[in-house]
């Protein structure tokens, strides 16, 4: 009996295997998988089991999907966080356009279900340019104009270890202080004056967390988190390519900051008022990068929808709104190609793979739109609710909104 019980277990798994594990064909040649020279073992196994044909093409193998063929069924689900630190300010000092990447990319996290819960750890332990409460305020502000929760709240003052026996009294230069050891480097947690670092302030918290937590922060504390990932493991950092405008890097030494309440507000007189489509412009600025590489914003383009590829998502949706086509509540696209995008971008950390799959999406929408008619005429409607339906879903799964005018 516990035989035939182990068989249909297995038999009834179904085959899965790591996206990376196949690339798509050239655009030209339509929705398909490849793999460089012969399929391996596994790829052929996959292939069997999910009934898919295959064809010889130069020195590839071509991959041929059905039609109904289940694409988020075919492959390993994405690692899913316990704890997600998108975007914890220092409270000291005034939210620049550096931390419109946080916001952004940590938005874009949350909505594809990275992390389970989302967590803040607000700097509160100096004193600077701002009130502490007024930038908390802010923070709240933000959270609530562009969608993004925060399920726990953590300030570095109150952060405490609750076993100190992992820290060594400082010697030398650290004489007076507490500091943890971490093969054989010193790192200070407790300084002379009793104060606390920021270094002990995150050990508290993975301590108090103790499991899985993704952290995105600027990539210049790759080496904090490195260090604190040997502590512990269930520790994960994605380091944040800088932000240039109008090709400038971002510089609090170099007097080059500027904050984001103005610029937001300059963007607002530009477009009407409306949040939500500054918000899509913004973060196509932003998703249009691999989160650890360098984001370009340029002023005089934002109004260009050619270029300001969050314009163009969003004219997309809005002027197909307009010839009286409707969306449609889903949870699933039609298109196979943007369900392929959403599990690459969530396996891969990668939102950009879905936000370049959005873009073809609207690029293929938009041609469409020159040689078929909509108006009074229901099948077309239908077609074009089904796109635009996939085009909301998401653009909503990486964070944006959906805009009924432009």
């Amino acid at each position: 009996m516990n035989g035939f019980s182990d068989y249909n277990k297995i038999k009834n798994t179904k085959m899965k295997i790591d996206i990376n594990k196949i690339k798509l064909t050239p655009s030209n040649l339509g929705f398909k998988f490849c793999q460089y020279g012969e399929l391996d073992a596994e790829l052929k196994e996959w292939c069997e089991y999910w009934e898919l044909k295959t064809e010889k093409s130069g020195p590839f193998t071509n991959i041929l999907l059905n039609s109904d063929s289940p694409i988020s069924e075919m492959f390993i689900e994405p690692k899913t966080f316990k704890y997600g630190d998108f975007m914890s300010p220092n409270l000291n000092k005034h939210l620049h356009i550096g931390h419109l990447s946080n916001l952004v990319i940590g938005k874009a996290f949350q909505s594809l279900g990275i992390s389970k819960k989302f967590i803040a750890i607000f700097g509160d332990t100096l004193d600077g340019s701002v009130d502490k409460q007024t930038a908390l305020e802010k923070y709240y502000q933000y959270c609530e104009d562009f969608g993004y929760k925060v399920d726990a709240e953590y300030f570095a003052s109150d952060m405490k270890i609750k076993d100190e026996s992992i820290l060594v009294d400082g010697d030398g230069d650290y004489k007076g202080s507490k500091c943890f050891d971490i093969d054989g480097e010193k790192i200070v947690g407790i300084k002379s004056t009793g104060s606390t670092t920021y270094f002990y302030q995150d050990v508290a918290l993975a301590e108090e967390l103790n499991d899985d937590t993704l952290y995105l922060t600027g990539f210049e504390q790759n080496g904090h988190f490195n260090l604190l990932n040997k502590l512990y493991p269930t520790v994960n950092h994605i380091g944040l390519g800088l932000v240039f405008l109008n090709g400038k890097k971002m510089s609090s030494s170099d007097g080059n900051i500027i904050y984001l309440e103005e610029f937001i507000e300059e963007m607002l007189l530009l477009f009407n008022n409306d949040i939500k489509l500054v918000y899509n412009i913004l973060a196509g600025q932003i998703l249009k990068s691999l989160p650890t590489g360098k984001k370009t914003i340029d002023t005089k383009l934002l109004e260009n929808p050619k270029i300001s590829l969050g314009l163009y998502l969003s004219y997309t949706m809005a002027h197909i709104k307009s010839c009286g086509v409707t969306t449609k509540n889903i949870n699933q696209y039609k298109s196979q190609e943007l369900q392929f995008a959403e599990i690459k971008a969530k396996t891969n950390l990668a939102p950009m793979v879905l936000f370049d799959a959005l873009v073809n999406h609207c690029k293929s929408i938009n041609q469409m739109y020159n040689t078929m008619h909509i108006k009074d005429n229901p099948d077309n409607i239908e077609i074009f609710s089904n796109l635009i339906s996939d085009l909301e879903l998401g653009m909503n799964k990486l964070g944006m909104f959906s805009i009924e005018k432009v």
